[in-house]
């Protein structure tokens, strides 16, 4: 019975469906007592300025196709931007339908492979993407959050530890590894006294294998900390392209209001900023795909304060739309011309080496580039 109900949970289509149902729930939630105002204020919108904000959404991708591209070529010389921009389609179609954001990894090692990319250099491009990207998002939330703790601890005093919780769950990997790396007392406790608390608190089952579990990450950390140093000018592009990516996504709130005539001043933005930082801090508590419901309610709930609710749901309809829907639709429509494209067989490519399927391989052709 669990066996056939994870099953079902990790369905696709049960996923779109759940996403359907949400959506629907969340609709009739926002309109049922303002739908007249809320929709007038929609139907009055710049059109042209929510192009412009669709267009910036794709430009969102393409910076993280370029990205991808730009790890891939350290290991995989022949891959391109237009490949990469597929990939990042793909990545966030697949992450938007399943719970917790969970598939966009896989599909993508899919899509790697169709692309001539062998499973092992996938991998470590997507270890290597992980890391760029964690890292920055982590340290651009902190900056946030540290010049906006006061104000917003003010105004949200009892909502704000869940954003400070949501904060630490996602960044805890990444400062974890980085942890584990740099300080080899911390990692000796960690896999002895640290264990056997948990295991004690009965928060781990098997002790040796949530060891040899950390120790397989940390290995793969490790290498792809040894890329980071051969390739700092590189690393450093990628790390400003996540950046911006970051940028432009929080940003869109901002850019909805504006084109909602909603009455906005220069000095919001970084408060706008700054709470599209949070929604997504929260969003770490919800494992329904896409964190649907839960991403709407508290949208709401946090820009009501600098816009009052009517005008805060109506940016909210609009931000999701614009975020989560259509690129979950372009992000469909990709990953379909993707599957129709020719697989391509890297034992024909001459770029690629002979062995690359190996394990050493992305570690030999990382020293070669250099």
């Amino acid at each position: 019975m669990k066996a056939k109900l994870k099953k079902i949970i990790h369905n696709p289509v049960f996923n779109v469906l759940l996403v359907v149902g949400l959506t629907l729930l969340v609709l009739w939630l926002s309109l049922r007592n303002d739908g007249a105002e809320i929709l007038s204020i929609i139907r009055h919108a710049n059109w042209l300025m929510l192009g412009v904000i669709a267009a910036c959404m794709v430009l969102e991708r393409w910076i993280h196709g370029w990205g991808l591209a730009k790890e891939c070529r350290l290991s995989v010389p022949h891959y391109t931007d237009g490949q990469g921009f597929i990939n990042a389609y793909t990545a966030g179609l697949f992450n938007n339908i399943t719970p917790s954001a969970s598939g966009g990894q896989f599909a993508q090692v899919y899509i790697f492979r169709r692309q001539g990319v062998p499973t092992s250099d996938a991998i470590g491009v997507l270890w290597l993407d992980f890391i760029i990207y964690q890292t920055t998002m982590s340290l651009f939330v902190l900056l946030l959050l540290i010049l906006r703790f006061p104000y917003f601890y003010a105004k949200y005093s009892q909502f704000f530890i869940i954003v400070i919780f949501g904060f630490m769950i996602n960044s805890a990997v990444i400062f974890l590894l980085w942890a584990l790396a740099t300080h080899p007392k911390f990692y000796r406790w960690l896999t002895t006294s640290g264990l056997n608390i948990g295991c004690k608190l009965h928060l781990i089952k098997n002790k040796e294998k949530t060891k040899a579990s950390i120790d397989g990450q940390l290995e793969r950390f490790d290498q792809e900390i040894d890329i980071l140093r051969a390739h700092r000018k590189t690393i450093l592009l990628i790390a400003l392209s996540d950046l911006l990516r970051l940028v432009i996504y929080y940003s869109v709130a901002y850019l909805a209001a504006i084109a909602l005539h909603v009455k906005v001043t220069a000095g919001m933005y970084i408060d706008c900023v700054a709470l599209a930082s949070f929604v997504a801090m929260v969003n770490a508590f919800l494992p329904l795909p896409g964190s649907s419901g839960g991403t709407e309610a508290t949208f709401i709930l946090m820009f009501s304060t600098l816009f009052g609710r009517i005008q805060a749901t109506s940016i909210m309809l609009v931000w999701r739309i614009l975020t989560y829907y259509f690129q979950t639709i372009v992000g469909a429509g990709v990953y379909i011309y993707a599957k129709t494209r020719p697989e391509i067989s890297y034992d024909n490519m001459l770029a690629m080496p002979a062995q690359s399927d190996k394990k050493e391989s992305s570690e030999h052709a990382t020293i070669e580039h250099e």
